[in-house]
C-alpha cells in the first residue's frame, strides 16, 4: 500500500531556508537545487517504505512517534499517521543541536514542530 506524503510548514520552511543559503550565501544555486532533489526523492522513497527510517526514540531517551533519515548531512523527522499517511515534521542540519530544536526544555511535545503525536 502507498502512502501518501505530507509536508508540514516548518519542513517547508526548512528546506528553503536552505535553498536560500546555499544560492545567496554560498553563491551556489546548483547544491541548492541538488539538495532539494536529493531531499525529496529519499522522502518519496518512504511511500513503498515507511519504516526505512530509524526511531528516534531507539537513539535517544525520549517519548516520540518520530522517525528520521539523514539526507546529505540534512536529518528529515517524519512519522507515520494512521497507517496511510507521512507526515515530515522538520528538516534540519545534522550539525544542528536538533533535539534542542526539535523538543526544547519540554517533555510535552507540540504538533507543528514534530514533538507530538
Amino acid at each position: 500500500m502507498k502512502l501518501r506524503i505530507e509536508y508540514k510548514g516548518a519542513a517547508l520552511r526548512d528546506l528553503a531556508q536552505k535553498k536560500e543559503y546555499l544560492e545567496t550565501v554560498l553563491k551556489n544555486k546548483r547544491a541548492a537545487q541538488k539538495l532539494a532533489a536529493a531531499v525529496l526523492h529519499t522522502v518519496s522513497l518512504l511511500k513503498n517504505n515507511p519504516h526505512m527510517g530509524a526511531e528516534l526514540r531507539g537513539k535517544y531517551d525520549v517519548d516520540t512517534d518520530l522517525r528520521f533519515l539523514i539526507v546529505a548531512k540534512q536529518v528529515v523527522f517524519y512519522r507515520i499517521t494512521d497507517g496511510s499517511l507521512i507526515s515530515v515534521v522538520r528538516i534540519l542540519d545534522g550539525r544542528q543541536d536538533y533535539m534542542a530544536i526539535l523538543f526544547g526544555d519540554s517533555s510535552e511535545p507540540s504538533q507543528e514542530d514534530g514533538r507530538g503525536r
